[in-house]
């Protein structure tokens, strides 16, 4: 328990829109603070962006200072909530940067963001290539690697674990509901937002509508007459078959970002190969592209050489068009409360606790820069 004062929303209706790793936690603080909640996802818990992300949590590189200490913030939340609820689904084994000595741009913008990052409190340790061995044994870095950082409170997250982990105790213990339907539009009352109505024709009354819908909250919005000011950006992630070696951190090198992904398995990011898919539901990567990821990834993995992609995570992430989370109450459409941000899986547990303070008639400032009306022309 966290001390919220279940009376504090005792009695008042919220329906949220996406049950991935943001309406999740924001259910499970919601019904927690005596809210009745309930979440509607359009396929399983999970299913959309959440389970296709890196999944890494972090505060690495994060600017400005307000949303480095946001994200910051979100990984402790992310601890208590492993506290509160159980489970092994969060991995903090640190995470490793590097770049090669001969691009001197990318080592002096590497050396700019360490510094940075110290300067506002955030550790981030130089290692030596001998620990970087014991850490990791099977990474191989170059000669012309000669130094590396690291960031122990770091990590990653089990996200379709963590989601029905916390639904699960939203519903059991809480009384929460969850809802496997798609949302229509939103309906009114009087000059706001008075319910969803879904895919079957139900009507659902709410006093509250948060709209958590990852990809799809534009298009949710506009029903309202909302505009959300966010595009859709397309992911890929690479993930093989079980590896024969071992790996803890989530590593970040000029070849390609890794990070374990149980059972042996490792998956495959790289900035680069987002660029070449769509976010289509058909969307498949060719063979070709498979074996790329592949080749770049058995250059710092060298177990990897050789074995199969298992399987290809092609997704859209919700991106606000500065970068930055939208939080708040819609100016234009009282009722409706905009959750829509890219670092979702950082950021949820910090932004579930914000967000239930704040309906719970809290001041909340660390919300204040992120409110959807700085996007207003003035």
């Amino acid at each position: 328990m966290t001390g919220y004062v279940v009376e504090r929303l005792a009695g008042t209706t919220i329906a949220i829109i996406g049950g991935g790793a943001m309406g999740a936690a924001l259910a499970y603080r919601l019904a927690q603070a005596g809210a009745q909640v309930t979440v509607v996802e359009r396929r399983h818990p999970g299913s959309g962006t959440t389970g296709r992300s890196f999944a890494w949590i972090n505060g690495f590189r994060k600017l400005p200072r307000e949303y480095q200490q946001l994200n910051a913030s979100g990984i402790r939340e992310h601890e208590s909530l492993r506290n509160e609820l159980g489970g092994d689904w969060l991995h903090i084994d640190g995470g490793l940067f590097w770049m090669k000595d001969d691009d001197a741009d990318a080592v002096s913008a590497l050396h700019q963001a360490v510094r940075q990052m110290r300067d506002w409190g955030y550790r981030v340790d130089r290692v030596t290539s001998d620990i970087v061995g014991d850490l990791e044994p099977d990474l191989v870095l170059g000669a012309s690697v000669s130094e590396v950082y690291i960031c122990p409170s770091e990590g990653w997250v089990e996200t379709v674990r963590m989601t029905q982990a916390l639904l699960r105790a939203a519903t059991d213990r809480y009384g929460a509901r969850v809802i496997r339907s798609s949302v229509t539009s939103l309906t009114r009352s009087g000059s706001g937002v008075g319910g969803v109505a879904l895919a079957d024709g139900t009507e659902l009354a709410a006093d509250v509508v948060v709209n958590a819908a990852g990809p799809d909250a534009a298009q949710i919005a506009a029903t309202a007459g909302a505009s959300l000011p966010m595009r859709r950006q397309p992911g890929v992630l690479f993930v093989t078959e079980p590896a024969p070696m071992s790996l803890r951190h989530v590593v970040h090198s000029p070849e390609c970002n890794l990070r374990p992904d149980g059972g042996g398995r490792v998956m495959i990011q790289r900035e680069a190969f987002d660029t070449r898919v769509s976010d289509a539901p058909d969307a498949s990567p060719d063979p070709a592209f498979a074996q790329e990821a592949m080749e770049h990834a058995a250059r710092v993995a060298p177990a990897l050489a050789g074995l199969r992609i298992e399987a290809v995570r092609v997704g859209a992430r919700p991106m606000p068009l500065d970068g930055h989370p939208i939080a708040g109450f819609e100016p234009t459409v009282p009722g409706l409360y905009e959750l829509v941000t890219h670092s979702g899986v950082t950021l949820c547990a910090v932004l579930a606790r914000l967000v239930t303070e704040e309906l719970c008639g809290g001041s909340v400032p660390d919300l204040e820069l992120y409110r959807p009306d700085r996007f207003a022309v003035h």
